[in-house]
């Protein structure tokens, strides 16, 4: 029987130690994310390795599976930590779902006006002009969206049974197969489930789990928004997370782009702390990036 990791700082056993250095929690979420990025753009370069996943499995799947959610576990891993200290816990999740549901409730109308606006006004989600469009759309959601959720419980769990990540690996593998299936019919179906089980998921992973909850364990959370604890790992996060978007190969350079999706992060770290997992924001952003895969 082995001895229970050590607790962290913000209560989170395993990733990091109390009192890490900042610069060196820093320097770690910028490894991370360099890894994933790296992972991205060397793959993107091998074409032939792109149209063999277009042709055969509609669309870019393993490669977000190893960029985003595969090498962040193995580094995370490597340093000790188990997955639930990082939010990736399905218990609670009734109120995992009650926190993002009531967050969609709000969001989802504001970036519903806010897209078909930049159609009418011509301005790409790209641009500075979009950009800026969407920024304040998002950062208007923010505190509605606290205003609402915080009354509702958060968890402290820390435990992901097997019996979850073979659930979590079976819809994967049928979301493949679907995707698979529907490439030349249906290829709507492929951009769906990505965005929903894959690059919302993945990010999420990444960006709240990983990211935040290192710097949050060197940072500390002493700041109490809208019953959350937060602190400057969760702005750091966020604008990591729009700067992997201006280096992304899928887009390159585009700093609208990265302008709104930093403040989308908020939104979403946000969420990771006041639930204390990362499901209610994997949700938020999966069915977010799935609506819009839906109706471009």
């Amino acid at each position: 029987m082995t001895a229970p990791p050590a607790a962290t700082d913000d209560g989170m056993p395993g990733f990091g130690s109390a009192g890490a250095s900042r610069p060196r929690a820093v320097a770690e979420a910028m490894a991370v994310l360099g890894l994933t990025m790296a992972t991205l753009w060397i793959v993107n370069s091998i074409h032939a390795w792109s149209r063999w996943e277009r042709m055969v499995l509609g669309g870019p799947w393993l490669v977000q599976i190893l960029a985003f959610m595969i090498v962040p576990l193995v580094v995370v891993t490597l340093r000790g930590a188990q997955p639930g200290s990082l939010g990736v816990t399905f218990r609670g999740l009734r109120r995992y779902m009650e926190t993002a549901l009531t967050a969609l409730a709000v969001v989802g109308p504001i970036s519903g006006m806010a897209f078909p606006l930049l159609g009418l006004l011509g301005w790409s989600p790209m641009s500075w002009l979009g950009g800026l469009v969407l920024a304040a759309a998002y950062a208007i959601s923010v505190p509605f969206v606290g205003l609402l959720v915080r009354k509702i419980p958060s968890t402290t769990e820390s435990t992901l049974p097997a019996a979850h990540v073979v659930i979590a690996a079976l819809v994967l593998v049928a979301a493949m197969a679907a995707s698979a299936a529907t490439k030349e019919s249906a290829p709507i179906v492929s951009a769906v489930l990505l965005a929903l089980l894959v690059v919302g998921p993945g990010e999420e992973l990444l960006f709240r789990g990983v990211i935040q909850t290192r710097l949050d364990q060197a940072f500390g959370r002493p700041w109490r928004v809208f019953g959350a604890d937060l602190g400057w790992g969760w702005v750091i996060a966020s604008c990591l997370f729009g700067l992997a978007h201006l280096l992304s190969p899928a887009a390159f350079g585009h700093g609208g782009w990265a302008l709104w999706t930093t403040v989308a992060g908020l939104l979403f770290g946000y969420l990771r702390a006041k639930s204390g997992s990362i499901v209610a924001s994997t949700v938020v952003h999966g069915v977010l990036l799935a609506v819009s895969a839906f109706f471009t």
